[in-house]
C-alpha cells in the first residue's frame, strides 16, 4: 500500500475531486486553504500581497490500483498546464 498526497492550486478541486472518482477512489483526507511556496511559484498565503491558496488530500492506495491513480493524476496534471499539481507517495502500512 502508498500512500498518496496531492497538492493542487484549490482552483482546481473539481478536477482532482473528478479525477479521483473516476478511479474508484473513495476514501482520503482533504485539507483547504493550505498555505504555503512551491519551487517555481509565487507564495499562496491568501491575503492582498499573495492571494490564493491551495487544497491537500492524503490517501491511502492498494498496490494493485497505483498505476491507473498515478496515471489517471499525471493526465491531469499536463491538462493542467504542467502547473498547479504536486504529487508525493510513500510506502505505507496499515496498522489498524
Amino acid at each position: 500500500m502508498k500512500m498518496y498526497m496531492i497538492v493542487y492550486d484549490a482552483s482546481f478541486d473539481e478536477d482532482v475531486n473528478d479525477t479521483l472518482t473516476s478511479c474508484c477512489i473513495t476514501g482520503f483526507t482533504k485539507w483547504n486553504r493550505v498555505l504555503g511556496k512551491g519551487e517555481r511559484s509565487d507564495p499562496k498565503m491568501d491575503d492582498a500581497v499573495w492571494p490564493g491558496y491551495n487544497s491537500t488530500i492524503m490517501m491511502a492506495v492498494d498496490i494493485p490500483d497505483e498505476p491507473e491513480v498515478t496515471e489517471a493524476l499525471k493526465g491531469l496534471y499536463g491538462r493542467m498546464g504542467s502547473m498547479g499539481l504536486r504529487l508525493y507517495s510513500w510506502p505505507v502500512e496499515k496498522i489498524l
